[in-house]
């Protein structure tokens, strides 16, 4: 498995990058992980920045918003078991994701219908990863 998280803006605060780095390690053992922050600007600049990861990318891209489909964890592990090319997640920054990005989108999932900072949504997002590839490998992380 490949995965690779997009996302807009550094992880300022140090107790939350700490937790982030702990589920980056974890991830690593079992799939390759490769983190990209985009220097946060405007919507439609940091969809250009983006876009320039996509096309060179050649994945199952799914964006995070709040509008997106909600997945269980059970369901995420199935969707990651039913995909061959890697995934890439794309987290927007405060402004949100612009239409060029979600238009290269094949996927659109929510986190839940609240809105997070992206360092939140980066750590919820990374734990869940670990909990589909726990689901996946059959592991007693996911009790469910």
């Amino acid at each position: 498995m490949k995965f690779k998280i997009i996302s807009i803006g550094k992880m300022k605060n140090k107790n939350l990058a700490t937790i982030a780095r702990d589920f980056e390690k974890r991830i690593s053992h079992d799939a390759k992980l490769e983190m990209i922050e985009i220097k946060d600007s405007n919507p439609q600049i940091e969809g250009e920045r983006i876009s320039i990861h996509l096309v060179k990318n050649h994945s199952y891209n799914i964006t995070m918003s709040e509008e997106g489909d909600y997945l269980s964890s059970q369901a995420l592990a199935l969707l990651f078991k039913s995909r061959t090319e890697p995934i890439t997640f794309i987290i927007g920054g405060p402004d949100g994701l612009s239409d060029k990005v979600k238009k290269e989108s094949q996927m659109t999932l929510s986190l839940s219908p609240m809105t997070f900072t992206h360092e939140m949504a980066k750590i919820f997002l990374l734990e869940q990863i670990y909990r589909a590839i726990s689901i996946i490998k059959n592991r007693n992380y996911h009790k469910g």
